[in-house]
């Protein structure tokens, strides 16, 4: 008997449920699986196997001494011991319980302790998936086409030459990803969370910020598009000027990538035209946990304040010791106590406080919520196409494989602002760049 649903169409409430699962036997993971994803960074894959879970998978990367990257099952076909413990070798990985070994599409290359002519050895097996190395990034795609998985899609960021890079990781959360994801496409939020304390402006920068711009929200335009990559959600503030307006641009490229500009995530006070490029990509772990990479691309002329502040060198998240600016109260006993005052604690502790997974059925949405709606939409296409057996839209590249992004942020005259899905001019060849009276780059 065929099983398969007689519609493609999903209703709300099959929608809600199935959206933020990653799992490979949900319409979620299955949509996910059809892209390609970040394992870690380059400089991870050392001379021993890297345990890494991904879309709840427990899986090892690793890196061959020639410099091929693999990424296959955790578990040995033999006896499941678990090659997070195993020896890199020439070949791939060798089990280190009893020798077993397997190249980097999971076949099995030696038994020591089996005969030579052994057939066992072409029948053993472990789950593998493709992987490349760009960027200072090893991604994979979990796809069931792996074996002619689509282009890996080029983010301009880490493509771009014309500044330093900066790329790290190691922020793990255990709540669902779209909590994240959700967080970002709400630019309402701004304009309450991150203004009840709000962060302040480096006194360097000071000079350089337009201290007329209007934050009410209700004379803000807001306005959100679906792009060729993804969405974008775009903000145009008022001014003292009537010929100039402060524009702020977020973006999303599927499945997970998030793109901003300037010196405080976009966030205010800090309206200048510093035009640096910001974002990061989520390796999303299971249902309820991800890790978060962060990439900014910052050029001279740019302001260069610390990357991300954490509680220690060893930190993994915010969660360990890292708290906001405002004063500690003895009687304050909540989870995060002093939670206000660095817009990065301040999501943490709301998307956190949602759940872990939220029964989304529950919420009420309003007009300040449409980038949330158009987020949840295209996931809907997305999640409806793949249940008809076919593949989902993917982000729009150019002839060299990049995927260029919105991160349009600064302050601009009215007729040269393009509120449509098309990018705002980008920041290359010297724009938005903060400069003195003169005209002299500022932080040269």
């Amino acid at each position: 008997m065929d099983d398969k649903p007689t519609s493609s169409k999903l209703g709300n409430a099959e929608f809600l449920e199935q959206y933020a699962r990653t799992g490979a036997d949900t319409l979620g993971g299955q949509v996910l699986r059809r892209f390609w994803h970040p394992v870690c960074l380059s400089k991870d894959l050392k001379d021993i196997p890297y345990p890494v879970r991904m879309l709840g998978e427990d899986l090892v990367a690793f890196r061959s001494p020639g410099g091929t990257t693999g990424l296959v099952s955790s578990r040995c076909a033999h006896r499941c011991a678990s090659l997070e413990y195993a020896q890199v070798r020439p070949h791939g990985l060798m089990c280190s319980y009893h020798g077993w070994a397997y190249d980097n599409r999971g076949r099995c290359t030696d038994m020591p302790l089996e005969p030579a002519d052994t057939p066992l050895r072409s029948e053993a097996r472990i789950s593998w998936y493709p992987t490349q190395e760009w960027g200072g990034v090893v991604w994979c795609y979990m796809g069931e086409d792996k074996e002619n998985p689509p282009a890996l899609p080029k983010i301009d960021i880490l493509a771009r030459t014309d500044g330093e890079i900066v790329l790290e990781r190691g922020d793990i959360r255990a709540y669902n990803y779209l909590n994240f994801m959700e967080n970002f496409a709400d630019m309402g939020h701004i304009y309450v969370m991150h203004m009840l304390e709000p962060g302040k402006v480096p006194p360097e920068v000071e000079p350089y910020v337009n201290t007329t711009v209007d934050t009410e929200w209700r004379r803000i335009t807001h306005r959100t598009f679906e792009t060729d990559f993804g969405m974008k959600c775009v903000l145009v503030h008022n001014t003292a000027d009537e010929n100039l307006k402060y524009v702020n641009t977020w973006s999303i490229v599927l499945p997970a990538f998030y793109r901003f500009g300037g010196i405080a995530a976009g966030l205010p006070p800090d309206f200048t035209n510093d035009r640096r490029e910001s974002g990061g990509m989520l390796r999303i772990i299971d249902d309820t946990h991800f890790e978060m990479f962060r990439f900014q691309l910052i050029r001279p002329g740019n302001f260069r304040a610390h990357f991300y502040p954490v509680a220690t060198d060893k930190a993994r998240g915010v969660s360990q010791g890292l708290r906001g600016t405002v004063e500690l109260k003895d009687y304050d006993f909540r989870k995060y106590p002093a939670w206000e005052g660095l817009p990065q604690v301040e999501d943490y502790v709301l998307q956190e406080s949602q759940g872990a997974f939220p029964d989304r059925s529950k919420e009420f949405l309003g007009t300040s919520d449409m980038g949330i709606i158009m987020l949840r939409r295209i996931y809907r296409i997305a999640m409806e196409t793949v249940r008809a057996g076919k593949a989902p839209k993917l982000p729009a590249a150019d002839e060299n494989g990049v995927v260029w992004t919105d991160t349009f942020k600064g302050l601009i005259a009215p007729n040269d602002i393009g509120l449509s899905p098309a990018n705002m001019p980008s920041s290359e060849n010297g724009r938005g760049l903060i400069r003195d009276r003169d005209g002299n780059l500022a932080f040269a």
